[in-house]
């Protein structure tokens, strides 16, 4: 990942393994890049760094052109980044100074490639219609359909769409609605039914940002 002009690099981990859903609950293995940033302003950005390939199936009933293609990506990355990343706070440290939180990504389509973080296939459904998604930690694959940019109620009161949700797996987070979850009636939760995330959602960078500060002595 290239730094903006104005950031300089203070730290950062590539193939970063993340929260629990891996292999015998170890995390998700080379869920993103991580990298801590300070900005020229004296803030500070946490940036998650994806480089994620897409590959964009028809279907008997539904074909995609390539503006839908286009279009999908750019909602991707803007929905992803409106819940999950968004510049929102995660640390004040001394003398007024924020960290906040943000998503990058470096995206293609279709081709051929062994150095994506995920390779997400994309099918083509009918409008309105509902296809199973789902994120696979091991091979670092991910199932979406063409109406996972769109909200959908899900009862209780909560709508979401697909790729805000799938995404929490991505960052290698469980899902919430399972019976003997402790938070199974939390139900505007983001790996719920909801998309709201809470603080316990960002345990996994944090951690890694809590390292960093405490070696960098940065308070």
């Amino acid at each position: 990942m290239k730094l903006r002009s104005g950031e300089t690099l203070i730290a950062k981990e590539t193939d970063y393994s993340s929260g629990s859903i891996g292999l015998f609950g170890t995390g998700v293995n080379d869920a993103y890049d991580i990298y801590f940033i300070k900005k020229i302003n004296g803030h500070y950005v946490l940036v998650l760094f994806m480089k994620l390939q897409f590959l964009f199936v028809d279907s008997d009933v539904a074909r995609w052109s390539a503006n839908e293609k286009m279009t999908f990506i750019k909602d991707f990355k803007t929905q992803i980044d409106q819940i999950w990343g968004g510049n929102k706070l995660l640390k004040m440290l001394s003398k007024g100074r924020r960290i906040t939180l943000e998503m990058r990504f470096d995206t293609w389509s279709g081709g051929w490639s062994i150095s994506e973080h995920w390779e997400i296939l994309v099918e083509k459904i009918k409008k309105g219609a509902f296809s199973t998604s789902s994120v696979d930690p091991i091979l670092g694959t991910v199932k979406l359909d063409s109406e996972d940019v769109n909200f959908v109620y899900k009862g209780f009161n909560t709508y979401q769409r697909g790729v805000v949700h799938e995404f929490g797996h991505m960052l290698g987070l469980p899902d919430e609605y399972k019976v003997g979850s402790a938070h199974s009636r939390v139900y505007d939760s983001i790996m719920n039914r909801g998309e709201v995330v809470f603080s316990r959602h960002n345990y996994m960078f944090v951690r890694w940002l809590n390292k960093v500060l405490k070696e960098k002595n940065i308070k």
